[in-house]
């Protein structure tokens, strides 16, 4: 017989008994639709993670510091050229860091501020370029100052007492002029351990420098949102005159004990990385230097090997789902091989090949498995896209992200449910075509 009339004899079979076929196909399709939602919400989760984690910092940048409770590790210029000769290395960046206050009008920061002295192509290079206002840093604007999100909610009028309660949230314009102020708090005419607060009236300041604001981070941007950053010239200056204010404050020989022995070196130093898939080794060589290393490619490591297992769990649940569908059909063609025992007899006797029973009963349940599993995978889609619909802007609200999906089905995926579904449909036709193959033409005449 022609494949083409197995095909016609399969789909006039299954038309007969079309209850029993739409609930084995039912079946089929609840057990695929279990297996690539399960598996996509595993798929969801670690493309969030890796979303949120991309958005924390990039995937090709190591962040750099000294070996934790280890004195005489420094980050210096020399220890930069030494970095930035390891292969597989763009770019290396000192974090230029100092603590000062900030003044805008009538309104000064209640806390010291993170100041970071930062070149155009530095902070190109970071990813901080992303602005809520304004624009970034340009090599061209010597004073001028970018400003974390977050440090808006840290002013408080002059003179009041420094404490949340008084914080309001700066109204600034792009453009407009503000103050960086060096100082401290004068401990001695006003003790903290009198009050439970800062009165705001107490500090000593060095003269202000005046900076032009160039732009504003957003508030998700959490490498930016809550340091300030000016041109590394300006900088400059301003880590000469706080040493200068500081040696001024404590004296010589308590400066040169503290202070003295932190110039010239950084906090934090980044590392930026040509390729991601050489973060990991690159990443080990700097540990092996005596230093601290740490990349977001640790974070996203650890949450992919736990978004696997899940997916593996997840995954099994809509596996046995499946299998109870396999079961289905193979009960399913087993019983249409005894309700169609005569009509098998009389395709013998009239010459069909036993093989051409065989492919007969396999054709069919061949026809259940792909049914259903192409019903699962447009089902499973619809369902998908419901989900990110619903749950969607919740997720990303969650991970502070500007996206966020409760469910992701790739094309692999998909494919991959249709054709294994396709394929224990087959495998469950297996015993039913087997018995069929062997009933006796006389003996299935006389049924």
């Amino acid at each position: 017989m022609k494949i083409k009339d197995l095909i016609v004899m399969s789909l006039r079979s299954l038309w007969r008994r079309k209850l029993r076929t739409f609930l084995t196909v039912f079946g089929v399709v609840i057990g695929s639709i279990s297996i690539i939602l399960m598996l996509s919400v595993g798929i969801a989760m670690e493309q969030n993670f890796r979303t949120q984690i991309e958005s924390m910092g990039q995937l090709t940048m190591i962040e750099v510091g000294k070996k934790f409770n280890d004195t005489t590790s420094v980050l210096n210029d020399e220890i930069i050229e030494q970095l930035e000769a390891i292969p597989g290395v763009n770019a290396v960046i000192p974090r230029r860091e100092i603590y000062v206050y900030l003044q805008s009008g009538k309104y000064r920061t209640f806390w010291t501020t993170q100041l970071v002295g930062m070149s155009q192509q530095e902070m190109e290079l970071l990813g901080y370029t992303n602005m809520a206002e304004g624009s970034s840093l340009k090599d061209g604007e010597k004073n001028s100052i970018v400003l974390g999100g977050g440090i808006l909610r840290e002013f408080v009028r002059v003179g009041k007492d420094y404490d949340w309660e008084n914080a309001t949230d700066l109204d600034i314009d792009i453009g407009e002029k503000m103050e960086i102020l060096i100082g401290s708090y004068d401990w001695e005419t006003k003790n903290l351990m009198d009050e439970n607060y800062v009165d705001g009236t107490h500090f000593n300041f060095s003269d202000g420098y005046e900076v032009s604001l160039a732009g504003i981070t957003p508030t998700t941007d959490y490498n930016t949102m809550y340091s300030a950053f000016i041109p590394v010239d300006l900088w400059k200056q301003l880590y000469d005159t706080q040493n200068q204010y500081l040696r001024n404050l404590y004296g010589d020989e308590q400066y040169d004990e503290y202070y003295a022995t932190n110039e010239g070196t950084y906090n934090r130093v980044y590392v930026k990385v040509a390729d991601e898939n050489d973060v990991t080794s690159i990443q080990q060589t700097i540990i092996d230097m005596g230093l601290s290393a740490y990349s977001s490619m640790d974070y996203l490591n650890e949450m992919q090997t736990m978004s696997r297992v899940i997916q593996m769990f997840l995954g099994g649940i809509g596996a046995i789902a499946l299998f109870v569908a396999a079961i289905g059909i193979t009960n399913t063609m087993m019983m249409a091989t005894y309700e169609r025992t005569r009509e098998i007899g009389i395709m013998k006797v009239i010459g069909a090949r036993i093989t051409d029973i065989q492919k007969m009963f396999l054709i069919e349940a061949l026809m259940i498995g792909a049914l259903g599993g192409f019903a699962g995978v447009v089902i499973s889609y619809l369902i998908s896209w419901g989900l990110n619909i619903i749950g969607g802007p919740i997720m990303a609200g969650m991970m502070g992200t500007a996206s966020g999906k409760i469910s992701v089905i790739p094309i692999w995926l998909a494919s991959a449910s249709f054709l294994f579904s396709t394929f224990i449909g087959l495998i469950s036709g297996y015993f039913p075509a087997k018995r069929a193959m062997k009933l006796s033409a006389l003996s299935a005449m006389r049924e």
